[in-house]
């Protein structure tokens, strides 16, 4: 039998591992009844249009990291989708941000993109996933905890921006040590194209989950909208459980409950919501880790 038959059916075995370890983590943290009674109220078409939605967010995260990969070296995407795929996989899973070395050690295993640039690319990735979230929380959430002030945080979060990104072209000029990372930020149609991405992959995103939310719970959708943004923005914490669970909980729940709703309810609306997200994620990452390349197989090299 040839090695890369037998790679594939390794890739297979650990794949199926992945889905049995799913069933069995569900079982060992929740009630199989309570997640399902809440489920068979679902349409089933809304159920497919929220999983198309979130799997159309892990592409645009991958073509993110291609546009950035591009700037210095051509990439494939389907290669860069594997090994995006697999890093998010990784991230959600892993604790307190431990996934995220996923991205650079892969980078360099399957695209041969140089550590530091690519752990510029995920850091300049995740301040800009911040800040569209605090954008569209501000948006969501600023008449309810700002009362007065909510028109201004908007105003100095989006002027803020590009500030942010001028300031960043003045240190790179002034420390020679980070001059590699200036092709990410170094024009405006640059920055402009990955900050216009992650804008497309969080509201894609959030807007699916809103509206699992919203229907599971029967919740108002503009409350929906705030509680899975501060949920799943949770996860770009330093401070998460395993999967994000129990984070994720806390996270879509406690900012409800001063608008009088009942505490069990929310977790149980977020349990789902999690659960979903969970069963997507592995699926992606499942995908990407097939696609990922042998060792066997010797990367191109980019100078």
């Amino acid at each position: 039998m040839s090695r890369s038959i037998l790679t594939i059916i390794l890739k297979a075995i650990i794949a199926i591992g992945f889905v049995v370890a799913l069933f069995v983590w569900l079982a060992a943290h929740y009630q199989m009844s309570d997640l399902t009674e809440q489920w068979l109220r679902l349409p089933g078409s809304l159920v497919v249009m929220a999983s198309l939605m979130i799997i159309a967010s892990h592409v645009i995260r991958a073509m993110r990291v291609h546009f950035a990969y591009s700037l210095v070296c051509p990439q494939p995407l389907a290669r860069v989708l594997s090994v995006s795929l697999v890093h998010n996989t990784v991230s959600f899973l892993l604790p307190m941000r431990l996934g995220e070395a996923a991205l650079p050690v892969l980078s360099k295993q399957q695209l041969d993109v140089d550590i530091k640039y690519s752990t510029a690319t995920l850091v300049l990735i995740r301040l800009f996933d911040a800040h569209v979230l605090l954008c569209l929380l501000c948006f969501f959430a600023g008449g309810l905890f700002l009362e007065g002030a909510a028109w201004i945080a908007p105003i100095v979060l989006v002027a803020g921006l590009p500030v942010f990104i001028y300031l960043l072209r003045a240190i790179s000029h002034r420390v020679p040590k980070i001059a590699f990372a200036k092709p990410l930020f170094a024009s405006h149609p640059n920055w402009l194209r990955l900050y216009a991405y992650t804008i497309a992959i969080w509201i894609i995103k959030l807007f699916a989950l809103a509206m699992l939310a919203a229907t599971l719970g029967n919740l108002p959708i503009d409350h929906a909208w705030i509680a899975t943004i501060i949920a799943d923005g949770s996860a770009l914490s330093p401070l998460t459980g395993l999967a994000n669970a129990g984070t994720f909980q806390a996270a879509f729940s406690l900012p409800l409950l001063p608008l009088g709703y009942n505490a069990q309810q929310l977790v149980l609306i977020a349990v789902n919501v999690h659960v979903f997200i969970f069963i997507i994620n592995m699926l992606a990452g499942i995908s990407g880790f097939i696609g990922l390349r042998s060792r066997a197989t010797p990367p191109t090299s980019h100078s």
